[in-house]
């Protein structure tokens, strides 16, 4: 028995495992050092009070409770030895910087506790001992881990890139079947990445199952772990359905909490086989603290990733969270700008402006015809040239002309010398006739030069040729009235405008607006109604009103009769929202009948 005793010693003396697995042989060791009925260790938790750790059994342990000494273990003295009625003995066991612990005795038939109780407080101390380098040496290890992990993410340039590699990572490290990490966008946890990599559809069956386990450790803001971890509080529901459905697979999910508000954004579950081991408490301070480490570096490449519509909304929402709260900052933010937007749209008014098509008219054009027959002799002007008043646009052929005034003239010389001859020989009537003749001749000779004078065609006035092309028509015939030329002012110029009849109301004689040219809409004029025709003209696309307005200001060179443009005239002050909304409610109006 002494060497069961003795083997027993040393290896409590040199156990360094899960304190789940000591505690029960230590408790078993002292209850055959002191010869004891039964035995019974007790802990100090802080949120539970005083618990059982370990109990050789349950009617031992109930005993003990029953006795009352519970209540008292608070007033006793760490470490030293207490004897709680007549068959109790209640031992403080050493601890360092942890709960308290109680070894309770019963029925102890040794005489002499001195040597017993100094083997136990030195098993004790030196298990305790090891466990803390034990930890000390894991989270040393942790912490290089965790820091390689950190330089990792650091080299990623895009949020799904470091997602990735912070599966692939962890994975590794921590013998892990496959790590997934999901992300929460606008309120809704979204499957971002694993470590078998790949395309993931939200829509199949494995994404939904893994969103759930992961939206169950959000929604707690809590390690969630099955099968759970000791002292663990945990609800593990959805962890335990996805490790049914998994063949029995131990599931570990870590939130990820933002470093400002302390709620999840984000969550990391890591899955292995059974046989691998389930998950510890070292293991879940590991992943805590490379949670936490990764949480700014995932955060900010979240926020710079996407379309930059995306981008802004989050740098917006994040800074409103300060103002309206973390909870549906979103919708919050949306319900404010429009309340402001509609505010604002009915406070402030501006200039009601009716837009309608422009086309530059002039009422002084002269048309260029052919005073008689005849045929095109030279051109000195094209479409499109601006003309001064009585230069020459074109000639027509003078040779027919030419040929018939002289043949006058010579006709006129005759006439004039018979009739002096007459007059000289004293024959009167031969001279009468003679001078007869000779006016016919001048009347001849008259008419024949007026149309000399009209085979030159020239511009009644300063303008611009905008019909008639006759390059490629010389020496063709032309016929009497045939139209050459036509030929437009430069000034006075006036503009024609359709206005829609539902916007004739909002009209009247004398106000002012501008105009822009299709050619030009860079450049802006100035325009004041002059009149209004009294009828409607009817058009494919409804009725509109034929309005003349008067163009201000002196016309520029590049301007031509029949350009076309915009026009906008100033229709008197309104409200945003009423301009916004004035055609569409007379057309609910006109539908409803209101």
């Amino acid at each position: 028995m002494f060497a069961d005793t003795y083997s027993e010693f040393e290896f409590l003396a040199e156990f360094s495992g899960e304190p789940g697995q000591y505690w029960p042989r230590y408790r078993a060791h002292a209850q055959q050092l002191f010869q004891a009925q039964g035995a019974c260790m007790l802990l100090q938790a802080v949120a539970e009070g005083v618990r059982v750790l370990s109990q050789d059994s349950a009617q031992s342990a109930r005993r003990i409770i029953e006795s009352g000494v519970v209540p008292e273990l608070a007033k006793m003295s760490d470490g030293a030895v207490h004897e709680w009625m007549e068959d109790l003995l209640v031992i403080g066991l050493p601890t360092v910087a942890g709960p308290k612990l109680w070894l309770v005795l019963l029925g102890a038939a040794v005489t002499s506790t001195e040597e017993p109780l100094r083997e136990l407080r030195l098993l004790a101390e030196s298990y305790q001992s090891r466990r803390r380098e034990q930890r000390t040496g894991d989270q040393v290890l942790g912490l290089s881990e965790v820091l390689d992990l950190g330089v990792t993410l650091g080299e990623s340039a895009d949020f799904s890139t470091a997602a990735l590699r912070l599966c692939h990572r962890v994975a590794a490290q921590f013998v892990a079947a496959r790590v997934s990490l999901g992300w929460i966008e606008g309120g809704v946890l979204r499957l971002k990445a694993t470590s078998h990599g790949g395309r993931i559809n939200p829509a199949s069956q494995e994404a939904e199952a893994m969103v759930r386990v992961m939206e169950e450790s959000a929604d707690q803001n809590n390690e969630v772990a099955y099968p759970a971890i000791a002292e663990s509080q945990a609800i593990d529901r959805e962890h335990k359905v996805f490790s049914q459905q998994h063949q029995g697979a131990v599931v570990l999910s870590i939130p990820i909490r933002d470093a400002t508000t302390h709620e999840a954004i984000g969550v990391l579950s890591l899955e292995r086989s059974v046989e691998d081991g389930v998950w510890g408490n070292t293991e879940m301070e590991r992943l805590r603290l490379a949670a936490d480490l990764v949480v700014a570096r995932l955060s900010d490449l979240n926020d710079s990733s996407g379309w930059w519509g995306k981008r802004m909304w989050r740098a917006t929402r994040s800074k409103a969270s300060g103002l309206l709260g973390t909870e549906h900052t979103g919708w919050k933010l949306a319900s404010l700008v429009l309340f402001v937007s509609l505010l604002l749209l009915v406070l402030i008014r501006v200039e009601h402006k009716v837009r309608a098509p422009f086309l530059l008219k002039t009422d002084a054009a002269a048309l260029a015809t052919a005073p008689f027959a005849g045929y095109i002799d030279e051109v000195r002007y094209h479409l499109g040239d601006v003309v001064k008043k009585g230069q020459v646009l074109v000639t027509l052929d003078r040779r027919d002309l030419l040929l018939e005034e002289s043949n006058a003239v010579a006709g006129l010389d005759k006439n004039e010398r018979e009739a002096r001859a007459y007059e000289a020989e004293g024959k009167l009537a031969e001279a009468l006739m003679a001078k007869s003749s000779m006016r016919q001749d001048e009347a001849k000779l008259a008419i024949i030069r007026h149309r000399l004078a009209m085979t030159e065609i020239r511009a009644p006035f300063d303008g611009v040729v905008v019909e008639g092309d006759l390059r490629e028509r010389l020496s063709s015939p032309v016929q009497v009235g045939e139209r050459l030329f036509k030929v437009v002012q430069i000034h006075d110029l006036t503009g024609q405008l359709q206005i829609d009849e539902r916007d004739i109301g909002y009209l009247s004689q004398g106000l002012s607006g501008e105009f822009a040219f299709a050619s030009r809409p860079g450049d802006r004029f100035e325009v004041k109604i002059e009149r209004f025709e009294p009828v409607a003209e009817v058009r494919q696309e409804g009725n509109v009103f034929v309005l003349r307005v008067d163009v201000l200001g002196e016309p520029q060179e590049w301007w031509r009769p029949g350009m076309s443009g915009v026009c906008k005239l100033n229709a008197g002050k309104a409200s945003l929202l009423w301009i916004i909304a004035h055609r569409t409610v007379e057309t609910v109006r006109m539908w409803l009948w209101l």
